[in-house]
């Protein structure tokens, strides 16, 4: 198997398309089977063509690490035009390096957001069939995992990424994890708060939390999650999916919020005490995002139905969760997490949800919540807005 650095840039089209198809291959991945699969590889290639063209603009000052941006590839955005009730943003690398330049950003964490690879079982374009389902999530992730780590070579000092799954699929999605991270270059794994309805600290989940345990005990102690909201969902007995979604509002107002809520619930505790990913693999990293969402509110009553576990979570919230500023979290909701939680602000990292937040909350004025308040130093400013995130990804980006 190829390791990360065997995998060389090359300005050769076909070259590089030949690999990708060859790899898929390898790992028993149909790539045909997304009738838009050719888009795709002719997107890839095209990065590098276009790179040759983008000035590169003036990063002298920038000193952030943005550890929440989404990469939206023209095909991935014809798939899902609408994200959390609106229209899904258009997005380029030289758009979103010029959005760093002008916010004093160095270097962003891209992640796809919702629906990630599970495009396929959102109610609105559910495939019945479950087969063609489970190949078309493991070809998508595959995909996507390609395109965003051809960005990351061709921009090294700006651009470093987290894998998507193929969740609820976890053989297949160990397999595509080690992929990415082992040959492809990611930095860390990003997953969705439910895929087709199946929560991250499901039993159903263990083996890809095992791995990465595995991993990070042989590697340098520690493996990056991200978790991201997406809508609910539930899972009929006759296998369809239809939206659990209670609200009229659109998701992005308040569900994503309640969302990220069940997420960090369900790998604190279940109703099987022995069954927390949370302290049962004591080397992930969780990045949660938008400041936990609404999980500070409801922390303390939820952890009175886990006695025996809940001084440990605690200490976990404190120390191997890691809370990112997108949205109007600065200054107001932040207290949930310092106050509430007791979460030290060496767990807080900078975060813009670029470019999913231009146009729905002001980013000058999220960016300014944070630079400005006076409930932190300016030296605990800059370890938000850069050596936090220089911590947590210790020994994985190159500073």
């Amino acid at each position: 198997m190829a390791s990360a650095s065997s995998i060389t840039a090359t300005s050769n089209p076909q070259a590089l398309t030949d690999r990708i198809i060859a790899r898929a291959a390898d790992d028993n991945i149909d790539i045909s089977v997304l009738p838009f699969h050719q888009e795709v590889l002719q997107s890839i290639t095209q990065l590098r063509i276009d790179a040759a063209n983008i000035p590169s603009p003036d990063f002298t000052h920038a000193s952030r690490i943005d550890t929440h941006t989404h990469p939206i590839p023209a095909w991935f955005r014809t798939l899902e035009l609408s994200a959390a009730g609106r229209a899904t943003p258009s997005w380029d690398v030289p758009a979103h390096l010029c959005f760093m330049a002008d916010h004093g950003i160095k270097r962003s964490v891209l992640s796809v957001s919702t629906p990630q690879a599970n495009a396929f079982a959102i109610p609105s374009k559910f495939e019945a069939d479950a087969e063609l389902r489970k190949k078309k999530t493991i070809a998508l992730a595959r995909l996507l995992n390609e395109f965003v780590a051809e960005v990351c070579r061709i921009w090294p000092e700006r651009f470093s990424w987290l894998a998507v799954t193929a969740l609820p699929y976890v053989e297949e999605s160990v397999r595509e994890v080690e992929y990415a991270l082992a040959e492809l270059g990611a930095v860390g794994v990003s997953v969705l708060t439910n895929a087709e309805g199946v929560y991250p600290g499901d039993v159903a989940f263990g083996g890809l939390w095992e791995y990465l345990e595995d991993r990070a005990r042989k590697g340098d102690g520690r493996e990056v999650v991200f978790i991201h909201p997406t809508d609910p969902v539930i899972a009929l007995e006759d296998g369809r999916l239809v939206s659990s979604r209670p609200s009229p509002l659109r998701s992005g107002l308040g569900e994503f919020y309640f969302e990220t809520a069940r997420a960090i619930s369900s790998i604190t505790a279940s109703s099987d005490p022995y069954n927390s990913a949370l302290l049962r693999y004591p080397h992930l990293h969780w990045r949660i995002s938008h400041g936990a969402g609404a999980f500070p509110d409801i922390s303390q009553r939820f952890l009175l139905g886990f006695p025996n576990e809940s001084a440990a979570a605690r200490d976990a919230f404190k120390t191997r969760l890691w809370y990112d500023s997108a949205g109007p979290v600065w200054p107001n909701q932040v207290k949930g997490l310092t106050e509430g939680l007791s979460v030290p602000v060496g767990q807080m990292v900078f975060g813009t949800d670029y470019p999913y937040g231009i146009g729905f909350w002001d980013v000058d004025a999220n960016i300014a919540g944070l630079a400005d308040t006076e409930s932190i130093t300016a030296g605990e400013k800059e370890e938000v807005f850069s050596k936090n995130s220089q911590s947590l990804w210790q020994g994985k980006i190159k500073w």
